[in-house]
C-alpha cells in the first residue's frame, strides 16, 4: 500500500520553525508543568520525533497544525503519566488478556500490532488501566523509533457491535491518528462478520479525513497473504 504521509526528508526543513513556534505558542503551557518536561525536552532534541509530527496527515508538513498535534499529545502523556509506567503497573488481568501486542511484520517491512478485538471491552474500574495498558504497549514501539510506521491487524474474528462501539476501541483510534504521530501506516479489519459491517462503517466515519479512510481496509482470509506472508500469519488465519 503507498505511503501517505510525507516522507521524512520533506519535513525536515520545517523542524526548527515547528520547535520554536510551539515554545512561543505554548510557553505558559511549558512554565505551568502542563507537559511533561520529558516530552518538551525530546520535541527540542530529537529530530524523528519532532519530524513525526510534521508528517501526520492532519500536520501534512504545516508547522501550525503540527503545533496544535502536539499539545494535544504531550497533555495525554501527562494524563497517564507515559514516560513512568511499567509493565509492573499492569496486572495480570489486563496483560494475560493478548488483546494487544507486537509481532512479526507484514510483506512491506512494517511491524504488526495486533489486536485482539473481542478483547476489548472492559468495566469500568478497568477501563482505565486497560488504556493505560494499550498506550504503554504502543510507546514500547514509537518511543523507540517514531518513523518507523507500523500496520495495525485489528482481527475482528467473535467481535460484535459492544466491542466496536466500546471506548476503547474509539481510544484506539485516537492513539493511532493523534497520540502517536505517523504511527499508522495503515489499518486491517480483518473477517469482520457481515453483521458488523455498517458499525465499522460508523466508527470510520468520526475520523472525517479522506486520506486517513484510505488507510482502514477491510480483508477477508482469502485476501490476507496480499498483505502478510504467511509466516509471519497467526494460525487462525492461514
Amino acid at each position: 500500500m503507498a505511503d501517505l504521509n510525507p516522507k521524512p526528508e520533506e519535513v525536515q526543513i520545517n523542524v526548527p520553525h515547528l520547535r520554536t513556534g510551539f515554545k512561543e505558542k505554548f510557553a505558559e503551557n511549558i512554565m505551568n508543568g502542563v507537559y511533561d518536561q520529558r516530552d518538551v525536552d525530546r520535541l527540542d532534541k530529537d529530530d524523528a520525533y519532532a519530524r513525526a509530527f510534521l508528517r501526520t496527515l492532519k500536520a501534512n508538513g504545516d508547522a501550525a497544525k503540527a503545533m496544535d498535534l502536539i499539545d494535544n499529545c504531550f497533555r495525554f502523556r501527562k494524563s497517564i503519566g507515559l514516560w513512568d509506567l511499567t509493565t509492573d503497573d499492569f496486572p495480570s488481568e489486563i496483560k494475560d488478556r493478548n488483546a494487544i501486542y507486537f509481532k512479526g511484520k507484514d510483506k512491506n517491512g512494517h511491524p504488526i500490532l495486533y489486536v485482539n478485538v473481542k478483547e476489548n471491552l472492559a468495566t469500568d474500574d478497568v477501563m482505565p488501566l486497560l488504556k493505560q495498558y494499550i498506550a504503554w504497549v504502543i510507546e514500547q514501539h514509537h518511543g523507540k523509533d517514531p518513523e518507523q510506521m507500523c500496520v495495525v491487524l485489528m482481527d475482528m474474528g467473535s467481535a460484535d457491535p459492544c466491542n466496536l462501539g466500546s471506548d476503547v476501541t474509539k481510544y484506539l483510534i485516537a492513539c493511532f491518528t493523534i497520540y502517536f504521530p505517523a504511527f499508522l501506516a495503515y489499518l486491517i479489519y480483518y473477517d469482520i462478520p457481515d453483521v458488523l459491517s455498517g458499525t465499522l462503517s460508523a466508527v470510520g466515519s468520526v475520523l472525517h479525513d479522506d486520506k486517513m479512510n484510505q488507510k482502514l481496509l477491510t480483508v477477508k482470509k482469502t485476501e490476507i497473504t496480499k498483505y502478510i506472508s504467511l509466516e509471519h500469519l497467526w494460525p487462525h488465519m492461514k
